[in-house]
């Protein structure tokens, strides 16, 4: 492997057997859920403490097939075979190399472009460094940590999330009344 770890994005988690077959549940970090399918091969492993693949650890597999379920995620991975042996798989997680994915269309941002940005009002009173995104089915979330340690939680919709300039690693957002 020649990628450094920031050069790796997470795309998703392998969860645990589905079937007797070999195949695997996957919670997929893809958007849409069924986006992490387009990837012909996934490099799986355990993270640090800081969520970055032990890189020299990855290994790479082959997605022999996949589809959505009623519960989410289902694919057959090369050397996976037995329940057991997906049960065994559980828990790794789930990378591409960066020089994998597309372009980001339109205004559209990777989440792991925006972890660490600044966040600042328009005012320019700083808020704190995105620390994680999350999704809530009606709208994503940024997780703003100050330097005091607190965290803040903005939710990713046009109101408040003004411009996002990966760049220069800088959002500008616009506080709604009780935030």
């Amino acid at each position: 492997m020649t990628d450094t770890p920031e050069e790796w994005i997470s795309v998703g988690r392998l969860l645990g057997p589905f079937g007797v077959k070999g195949w695997i549940r996957v919670l997929s970090h893809t958007d849409p859920p069924d986006g992490i399918l387009d990837f012909d091969d996934w490099w799986v492993g355990r993270s640090d403490d800081g969520g970055n693949p032990q890189a020299s650890q990855l290994r790479q597999v082959a997605l022999l097939d996949g589809e959505s379920h009623s519960r989410g995620i289902v694919a057959q991975l090369e050397g996976i075979d037995t329940p057991e042996t997906a049960r065994l798989w559980s828990g790794l997680g789930i990378w591409v190399p960066r020089s994998a994915l597309p372009e980001p269309d339109g205004d559209a941002h990777y989440w792991a472009d925006m972890i660490g940005c600044q966040v600042v009002e328009e005012s320019g009173n700083g808020l704190g460094t995105v620390d994680y995104l999350f999704a809530t089915g009606a709208n994503d979330v940024l997780v703003v940590r100050s330097e005091d340690g607190k965290e803040k939680l903005l939710p990713f919709i046009r109101e408040v999330v003004l411009t996002v300039d990966v760049d220069r690693k800088i959002i500008t957002v616009c506080l709604m009344p009780g935030m």
